[in-house]
């Protein structure tokens, strides 16, 4: 049996027996590009050139079992916990419902600030009439 020196992860590792690669090709840690050459000696070409056989999996024995550790258990979800959103469907009354609240709010800051308000034109309006007036009484006197 014709052993073989693989390239894994850019280094050169083996030399591995046929029967190792067609396990490693069947565990998947190895493809039909994984560059192979022979051990004694050769050119490095992929294993596809020299081990045509594993394409066509005839000849390939059972993936060899892995051992994972198990995979924590989700927390359970609750029903006041679940959350989904598909599409919003909001009828068009509380639409409305809401505009006029925001109007609402509007309109209490508003009069909050009228006399504010009020009273900055007042001031303005006075002092654009005294402006007013001092130009007007100048066109009296020659």
């Amino acid at each position: 049996m014709k052993s073989y020196s693989l390239k894994l992860s850019g280094r050169e590792e083996g030399p591995y027996a046929e029967s190792q690669i067609a396990q490693m090709f069947a565990d998947g840690r190895i493809d039909r590009n994984t560059p192979c050459k022979p051990a004694d000696r050769g050119d490095w070409k992929s294993i596809d050139d020299y081990l045509p056989m594993l394409k066509y999996g005839t000849q390939l024995p059972s993936p060899s079992r892995v051992v994972t550790p198990p995979l924590p258990t989700p927390q359970p979800v609750l029903f006041s916990q679940r959350v989904s959103v598909v599409d919003f469907d909001i009828p068009f009354w509380s639409v409305l419902k809401i505009m006029f609240k925001w109007m609402a709010a509007a309109f209490v800051v508003f009069c909050c600030f009228l006399p504010v308000i009020i009273v900055i034109w007042l001031i303005l309006v006075a002092v654009f009439a005294g402006i007013v007036n001092g130009v007007m009484s100048n066109l009296q006197h020659p």
